[in-house]
């Protein structure tokens, strides 16, 4: 099964390296999208180290593909990358540096795509559960649920008051309507099967979308993990988002919503072992 994964990366240096490291094995490619000094509204940006760490990634198969491109939409550029990865281009080609059947593995189409935001870290120890629900279920769209964070790696928002649940996987030729929405038909079906009190998840089965079972493996969210307060209104200020969240009193609510207390070492391994800004644990890293 062939995963590909598509991360969008805008001045996103404390977290890609550390995004990267678990999807590595198991991708047969991965794309960071990047505008390097724009944001979606044309405002310049000054960039960080985040293409830099993007090309010294150790990269020995070949996977790692850096994309700059001026967009002005998130979901475009998410399409973009995703059609240009299922055109087969070497159809029909000619080798001049390798051989046909090199060729034909470098661009064979995926499977499936990974979508990662550049703060969204996998486990390493259960996103292979997670590909193995995959596998055997073959949806055309899995949804995975997320731990959200704020703050620090430790303060983490209980299941019980918010749950972040997104596609992380889409079958190779589906395209989304916005950000992370395949199709806003889902929600308009979801409330006709709402009023004739069928179960709900009914209209995610009929489009094919399954959702990835917890105890079969999450995400981890660093949503407002950030070094300070500074930074969490810089990233919401590029966000697509921002219309929706930068308001006067955002950053106190994300400040004062209920937490709980994760140790640093009940944390998944890549996260306890990763080199982030000692701003992102209490007590230090």
């Amino acid at each position: 099964m062939r995963i590909h994964a598509i991360v969008i990366a805008l001045n996103e240096e404390d977290f890609i390296t550390e995004t990267l490291k678990p999807l590595y094995p198991h991708c047969s490619g991965l794309s960071v999208i990047t505008q390097y000094d724009r944001d979606y509204y044309r405002a310049p940006v000054t960039p960080d180290a985040t293409v830099e760490q993007v090309l010294n990634f150790p990269d020995p198969d070949g996977k790692v593909s850096l994309v700059v491109r001026r967009y002005t939409d998130e979901t475009a550029s998410r399409n973009h990358e995703m059609l240009a990865w299922c055109q087969a281009p070497h159809r029909r080609v000619l080798p001049h540096a390798s051989s046909r059947q090199e060729l034909a593995r470098a661009f064979a189409r995926p499977d499936y795509f990974l979508i990662v935001d550049a703060d969204e870290i996998y486990d390493e120890a259960t996103l292979p559960r997670i590909l193995e629900h995959l596998q055997r279920t073959r949806p055309r769209g899995l949804r995975v649920s997320a731990y959200e964070y704020g703050t620090t790696w430790n303060r983490r928002v209980p299941l019980e008051t918010y749950v972040h649940h997104q596609f992380g996987f889409v079958k190779a030729g589906l395209l989304f309507e916005s950000r992370r929405v395949i199709t806003f038909n889902e929600q308009r079906l979801a409330k006709v099967l709402g009023w004739l009190r069928l179960p709900k998840g009914a209209a995610a089965r009929l489009y094919g979308f399954r959702d990835c079972p917890m105890d079969v493996g999450m995400f981890h969210h660093a949503a407002y993990v950030r070094r300070g307060r500074a930074k969490m209104l810089e990233k919401i200020s590029k966000h697509s988002h921002r219309t929706e969240f930068l308001t006067v009193d955002w950053v106190d609510h994300v400040l004062q919503q209920p937490y709980e207390f994760v140790p640093t070492d009940q944390l998944p391994l890549n996260i306890q072992r990763g080199q982030w800004p000692t701003e992102f644990f209490e007590g230090g890293h």
